[in-house]
């Protein structure tokens, strides 16, 4: 009887063993290649999410600055009663902003930047200032400037269309292209 009891204990055989820890171990990897994969589209969406903060804020800052110039009434900066130039093709706009100091913005080094004045001369236009993330994370592939209205003779408003396109240095992300009309804010009527 002894004998019966000690062969009746209840235990695994190695093939229940065998088939239990494979079924573990093909779970365990699922898992695993599920948790990888949410990790590297967090990844993706946060680069998307970084080029489109960029594109927006980059948008906010020249539509206001472009929104809010004012005449070029002596003709320093820009030429005698113009509102908007293209100092060096369509890629930089100069104006006068509304503290009536000059100002610009162009793409460099795959970078937007403002140069600022201290008076009203395109003389004294200060050092280039990116205002685009750094190029080691996005690069801005396009930019251009289309002037209508400027010209104190028609009956326009002066207004400009701008486009960019903004692209993720990773491989995973897209690029962004944003595009805006702006009209100045103050009348354009004859002086």
């Amino acid at each position: 009887m002894k004998n019966e009891k000690l062969k009746m204990k209840n235990g695994f055989t190695i093939i229940e063993l065998l088939v239990s820890i494979t079924i573990f171990a093909i779970v365990l990897t699922s898992v695993v290649s599920l948790f990888g994969s949410a990790l590297r589209n967090q990844k993706q969406l946060m680069s998307q999410a970084e080029v489109l903060n960029s594109a927006s804020y980059v948008s906010e800052y020249m539509a206001r600055a472009l929104r809010m110039a004012v005449k070029d009434m002596a003709g320093a900066c820009i030429g005698a009663k113009n509102n908007f130039v293209n100092p060096n093709g369509v890629s930089t706009i100069r104006f006068l902003n509304y503290d009536s100091k000059c100002q610009e913005f162009g793409l460099s080094s795959g970078a937007i930047y403002v140069k600022k004045s201290t008076t009203a001369s395109a003389v004294n236009l200060g050092p280039a200032t990116a205002i685009t993330a750094g190029t080691n994370r996005m690069t801005v592939e396009k930019l251009s400037f289309s002037i209508s209205g400027n010209d104190q003779e028609d009956i326009f408003q002066p207004k400009v269309a701008f486009a960019c396109e903004i692209k993720s240095n990773t491989k995973a992300v897209n690029s962004i292209k944003i595009q805006t009309t702006v009209s100045q804010r103050n009348l354009d009527v004859p002086r």
